[in-house]
């Protein structure tokens, strides 16, 4: 059973877009916090902190707003959307038994890595 259902398609839209503007805020925030340690800009500019979040909040709102007034951008996260509906999602057993799978296959691979290297080692040390 999927938690992913066609009909709410402009909730799960909605909330990505709100997502994305939150992290593009606080990078930006983080950004300025660090570019105002570099420089020193906590004692050049007044209320530095209060500024630089402002900032961030008005780079949040303004891709939400740029993202939710384009139109092509939100017919194109629709289709992302409608197109993830359709993705079977693989059970737990077939989950687990690829894990294993690919586990084995690495150790396998490993060991054939480490038995080429000791073997050049070997074989460097009778030249050198």
């Amino acid at each position: 059973m999927s938690i992913i259902k066609a009909e709410d398609s402009k909730k799960w839209v909605n909330f990505f877009v709100a997502l994305v503007s939150i992290l593009c805020g606080y990078v930006t925030i983080k950004f300025l916090g660090q570019m105002g340690e570099w420089f020193d800009l906590e004692a050049k500019v007044p209320y530095f902190i209060g500024v630089s979040q402002g900032i961030g909040i008005v780079i949040g709102l303004s891709v939400f707003l740029g993202i939710k007034g384009n139109r092509a951008a939100s017919e194109h996260m629709g289709e992302v959307y409608s197109e993830l509906v359709k993705v079977i999602w693989p059970d737990s057993e077939s989950v687990v038994k690829s894990t294993i799978g690919i586990l084995v296959g690495l150790s396998i691979l490993s060991l054939i890595f480490i038995a080429v290297d000791n073997g050049f080692r070997w074989l460097l040390n009778l030249i050198y």
